[in-house]
């Protein structure tokens, strides 16, 4: 029994100890402030305290998906896979019969130089692609740059890239226009 008492004091004493010190040492900033002010009779803070800065809330048009759609001219094609190319989406997306109406144009790179303003402008619409690893399920994520909102997502599931990319384009495309060209009269011929 004395083996047994001895066991469980060796066990449960270095536990104690260690839960005897936390406790000690998770005295919040205030208490340690109040315990400065005890001590010194005087309390000099280090840095003075800023209130935190408030971001202007966003406008409903921010927050509006097709507006955001609408408004858009450049969009980026980023590849997170070797199956699926920004490069052949991108030809894949040229090919799409509506594509010219939608007055979006493909940038390689975030930010592309346009030769009007004197700096590179950030691309408004990012398109990440990406493969389910060890499957045939192609995904797309459309975002807005700006403000990080999802705009749409989708997958196609297909053998190859290649043969991914051309399903994936008429999906975007069929998201893009019934955002874009919604308002807009059909011409008839």
């Amino acid at each position: 029994m004395n083996r047994l008492a001895m066991l469980f004091a060796f066990i449960l004493c270095p536990l104690l100890t260690a839960q005897q010190s936390t406790q000690v040492g998770s005295t919040s900033a205030a208490q340690q402030s109040a315990q400065a002010i005890q001590i010194t009779g005087t309390l000099h803070l280090a840095h003075d305290q800023q209130p935190p800065v408030e971001e202007p809330p966003l406008a409903s048009a921010d927050l509006d998906r097709s507006q955001v759609l609408k408004q858009a001219r450049t969009i980026v094609i980023c590849s997170e896979t070797q199956f699926l190319t920004s490069a052949t989406l991108d030809r894949a997306l040229m090919r799409q019969t509506d594509w010219d109406k939608l007055g979006l144009s493909i940038v390689s790179d975030s930010c592309y130089d346009n030769p009007r303003a004197t700096k590179p402008r950030p691309a408004e619409l990012k398109l990440q692609i990406n493969r389910v690893v060890f499957t045939h399920i192609h995904t797309y994520i459309l975002t807005d740059k700006a403000t990080g909102f999802v705009l749409a997502s989708g997958q196609v599931r297909a053998f190859d890239g290649v043969v991914a990319s051309g399903p994936m384009a008429e999906q975007i495309v069929k998201v893009l226009t019934a955002a874009r060209l919604q308002g807009k009269p059909a011409s008839g011929d």
